[in-house]
């Protein structure tokens, strides 16, 4: 990086300026004119443009940003207008840095000074205030005042007066004082990138027009989201340090953009692989086959994986004029014994996520946790400031949350974050906003004690509020059950897995023979087919394929209220609501959103109900959550049933019993079958039962 100033002098520099604002920025100095200087006080220059036009002066921008900053300010102020606007104190604000110039806050650690961008996840953002920018200091013995330029965080006095030669007291003249917008911010290193669960920082303070980005609650209203910041690199000494002489780095911020989520994911570039996998009859199945090769697909598993792509896709959100909301984002629940493949499968989600956070419940601040509070710690130097929490910060795109049975306990909050609205609302401590959470949420979690307990229903072994679960498009439950097919497959997958790896890096191996782990779509590829789907796909549902789901609800998904029920009729074990339809219907366009069609399909529509299907049925017969505080019978009190039956040493068919126990016959075989598994019952011959 260069530290020699451009050729000649100032005044030569000035009017390589004006050239340059002629050529790049005349439009836009004409409507800061007419904007100046109550809406808009600052000109915003790209320093790819000043690299363009003359790289040595955008080379000592970078390594002495103070001083060239005052060049810049000082040719626009003496830029020849057309309107009859003095733009004396504007301020000309660099950004759009390359990447080179452009760093995470845990990258930091070897800088040192000069002009940077950096780019994070806007963590806390201390509310609007007013500091003074030049401060008229009024003597207490004589009335002499005098100006005196500030700089943040370091209000300075005179020396001594100018009229009577003392040193003070001095007040400030409010009046005519000149005052401006203030606010302090941090940035996190964002969580995906980061190596511990509160990853690192570099605070920093704005002054001016960036303290009004975001609409009505400024910078405030913006916290939790995806910034790259622009300014000064300083050290700053540490508040409370007294004699130790501690300093601590800060950003002194000029200007800040808000990523469009098209920089991460290059559309354009794949766009023709994924309009013509699209239009596969099987794309759904290739995604699902993508997101976790080396994973054994089990039947629960291939259900988990065709429910994802729903996930990953999502359904268009809609918003009636009447303020009823049906959101499109996708939300579900995968619920296994240890050692089951969750942490592949979620890694797969979150891979072929354009954006995703993935976070272990274990790590959420308890004082902030999943949506967002007004605290007080060190950053807000006594101030209460707002920090969103992960569905805040996740909003636009996907959040996976393991261990959801370890978490905080505010998970019932989560409630009107991502139902309805979608939204957070924060009022505390003089403080308020509204932070949009709009998510499709996976949590993924572990029985109590790690296992399942056979004889207790699921709802009665995870820690998780029945109001959240029965938000949930899916629930997906997985028992580490001995099977000798299933383990033999499970192992050989492992193993042939490993090996090719192992050959690949330490042996003979050629890349091209390499096929056990290959995936049918490159993960690139996905993130910019599902970016492309979500953003610019909205598939219409016909009425005739509605009123086909209506059908279905009636005839096929209600139906397994009685087909389970202990009498047939009101007192059925597991109730199956509306919410099903519901599934369906977000399913259905997600589908569609894959296969980028303009209209749900009777395809889509049997894909979808199908899936939803077997979401309810998987987890029947006393396995299934119970929504809302429903009763159904547990597994335990129909074994204790069983057992009364069977108390004579009469021998009985399994029809009989299941008569006398009132199920159905199907659910009375698998229990006595489990039973003289376990040697507490005797199975004289096939279809027969007698007690011990």
């Amino acid at each position: 990086m260069s530290s020699m100033a451009p050729s000649g002098t100032p005044a030569d520099l000035t009017d390589r300026l004006h050239e340059f604002y002629d050529t790049y920025y005349r439009d836009d100095i004409g409507t800061l004119a007419q904007r100046y200087p109550k809406e808009q006080s600052s000109l915003f220059v790209s320093w790819r443009d000043i690299h363009t036009f003359e790289p040595a002066i955008a080379e000592d921008f970078l390594a002495e940003p103070a001083q060239m900053e005052s060049y810049f300010d000082e040719a626009l102020a003496t830029y020849d207008l057309p309107v009859d606007v003095s733009l004396d104190d504007a301020t000309v604000r660099v950004q759009d840095l390359p990447d080179e110039y452009t760093y995470l806050p845990c990258d930091l650690s070897t800088e040192d000074g000069g002009y940077i961008g950096v780019t994070g996840d806007l963590a806390q953002v201390t509310a609007k205030d007013e500091i003074p920018v030049v401060a008229v200091c009024e003597c207490g013995r004589c009335g002499t005042m005098t100006d005196i330029p500030q700089r943040p965080g370091d209000y300075q006095e005179p020396y001594e007066c100018q009229g009577c030669g003392r040193q003070g007291p001095f007040t400030v003249d409010s009046q005519h004082t000149e005052w401006d917008d203030f606010c302090r911010l941090r940035v996190e290193t964002p969580p995906e990138k980061a190596g511990s669960p509160n990853g690192e920082h570099i605070d920093g303070y704005a002054v001016g027009d960036p303290v009004h980005f975001g609409g009505e609650h400024g910078l405030l209203g913006r916290a939790g989201e995806r910034v790259t910041v622009y300014g000064h690199l300083e050290r700053q000494q540490k508040d409370g340090s007294g004699q130790e002489g501690l300093f601590k780095r800060v950003l002194d911020v000029r200007a800040i953009e808000f990523p469009n989520d098209d920089d991460t994911v290059d559309v354009a570039a794949h766009r023709e692989q994924f309009e013509a996998l699209s239009n596969q009859p099987d794309a759904v199945d290739m995604l699902a086959e993508s997101i976790a090769p080396a994973l054994y697909a089990t039947e629960a598993w291939e259900t988990a994986m065709e429910w994802a792509v729903a996930y990953l896709f999502a359904a268009p959100r809609i918003e009636l004029s009447d303020g009823t909301v049906y959101r499109g984002d996708i939300h579900g629940a995968i619920i296994s014994d240890y050692g089951m493949g969750k942490s592949m499968f979620s890694h797969g989600v979150e891979h072929l996520s354009p954006d995703c956070i993935r976070k272990s419940a274990t790590s959420l601040s308890s004082d902030v946790g999943l949506t967002a509070a007004a605290v007080k710690d060190d950053f807000g130097e006594g101030q209460f400031t707002l920090k969103p929490g992960i569905l805040v910060r996740g909003d636009g795109g996907h959040v996976i949350l393991d261990e959801i049975d370890k978490g905080p306990g505010d998970l019932h909050k989560m409630n009107d974050a991502i139902e309805g609205q979608q939204r957070v609302d924060v009022e505390k401590a003089g403080l308020s906003a509204t932070y949009s959470s709009k998510v499709g949420l996976l949590v993924m979690g572990n029985p109590k004690d790690g296992r399942f307990d056979p004889h207790s229903l699921v709802s009665e072994e995870i820690d998780v509020d029945s109001s959240l679960l029965s938000r949930f498009d899916g629930i997906i439950t997985m028992r580490d059950v001995a099977d000798e097919q299933i383990d033999t497959a499970i192992a050989n997958q492992i193993v042939e897995g490993y090996s090719e790896a192992n050959q690949l890096e330490y042996g003979d191996l050629d890349a091209d023979d390499f096929e056990a782990l290959d995936a049918p779509v490159d993960a690139a590829v996905a993130r910019a087919w599902i970016q492309y789907a979500r953003e610019n796909v909205n598939p219409v549902f016909e009425k005739d394929l509605v009123e086909d789901l209506r059908d279905w609800y009636a005839t096929e998904v209600r139906q397994l209220n009685h087909t389970h029920g202990t009498d047939g009729g009101e007192d059925m074990p597991v109730p199956v609501t509306a919410r099903v339809v519901m599934w369906a219907i977000r399913f259905s366009m997600a589908f569609a959103r894959c296969h980028l069609r303009d209209r749900v399909t009777e395809a889509d529509v049997d894909r979808a109900t199908a899936l939803a299907k077997r979401l309810v049925a998987q987890n029947w017969d006393g396995e299934q959550f119970v929504p809302e505080g429903a009763k159904p019978q547990t597994q335990k009190q129909r074994v204790d049933r069983l057992a009364d039956i069977l108390s004579t040493e009469t021998t009985m068919t399994v029809e009989e019993i299941a008569d006398e126990a009132n199920i159905s016959q199907s659910v009375a075989e698998e229990e006595l079958r489990r039973l003289a598994d376990k040697g507490e019952v005797l199975r004289p011959q096939q279809g027969e039962y007698r007690s011990i």
